[in-house]
């Protein structure tokens, strides 16, 4: 199984956060359970040069199981939030925990050169519209919310973008299909994440306590750090792919 992954150029930085591509050159199909991190994905499965399928995987509040299949090549636009408005015109409400399938030819991604993965992210991202009219206050609730990895309540992040906190829930709800307080608890469960990777096991993001950490981690990823931070099996993809970068 090989991995790699590129990150956004800073023309689309505000929409996508980085192309990854999986080579499964194995006989033997791959099982992963991949944890929520806050964004969206456009999915792309190709076995013996051709596209098997295309998908959009929501938003995830919770641990999603995956299968790569033997012989296979997937390659995945990561999506930042704002993206679902700007760049598919659509609010991703309606896949949230879930997914759809859509057509091979869907941002004329059979015409891409899906063989070479750098030449793919080039393409694709040239192809992105950069002259997008963005609303600043939107882009500002994300980065506000990413600076203080998810710990900030809705009135401090109102009065920090001027934009009332009514307004910012109806926009989380409406697009998104989720509240801007589980959106933050997700933002933070998956920095936390990362740190029970390397082995701390305690909270450090706003948590109350041990018991409400164990809890929260577990409500997103179905599983307490300890197990986390095992990985049997290489079961966690993002904990495996970091030993591959």
């Amino acid at each position: 199984m090989n991995y790699q992954e590129i990150e956004a150029n800073k023309n689309i930085s505000d929409f996508i956060k980085l192309f990854w591509q999986f080579d499964n050159t194995n006989e033997e199909e791959k099982r992963y359970t991949v944890l929520p991190d806050g964004y969206f994905d456009l999915v792309i499965r190709i076995s013996k040069n051709k596209i098997i399928d295309v998908t959009l995987y929501g938003i995830w509040l919770k641990q999603m199981d995956v299968i790569i299949p033997n012989d296979s090549i997937v390659i995945g636009v990561t999506f930042k939030p704002i993206s679902a408005e700007y760049i598919f015109t659509n609010p991703i409400s309606e896949i949230v925990n879930d997914l759809k399938i859509l057509d091979n030819t869907f941002q004329g991604i059979d015409k891409l050169p899906l063989n070479n993965f750098k030449l793919f992210v080039i393409e694709y991202s040239n192809n992105l519209k950069n002259n997008i009219k963005i609303d600043n206050r939107k882009v500002e609730v994300f980065n506000i919310l990413h600076k203080n990895f998810g710990v900030i309540t809705v009135e401090e992040l109102s009065n920090k973008v001027f934009w009332k906190s009514r307004q910012i829930n109806r926009y989380f709800n409406s697009t998104f299909g989720l509240s801007l307080k589980t959106y933050a608890n997700i933002l933070r469960c998956s920095i936390s994440f990362k740190d029970i990777e390397k082995g701390k096991l305690s909270p450090s993001l706003g948590f109350y306590d041990q018991s409400h950490f164990i809890k929260e981690i577990k409500k997103h990823s179905g599983s307490n750090p300890k197990e986390l931070h095992q990985n049997k099996n290489d079961r966690f993809l993002q904990f495996s792919t970091l030993h591959k970068l």
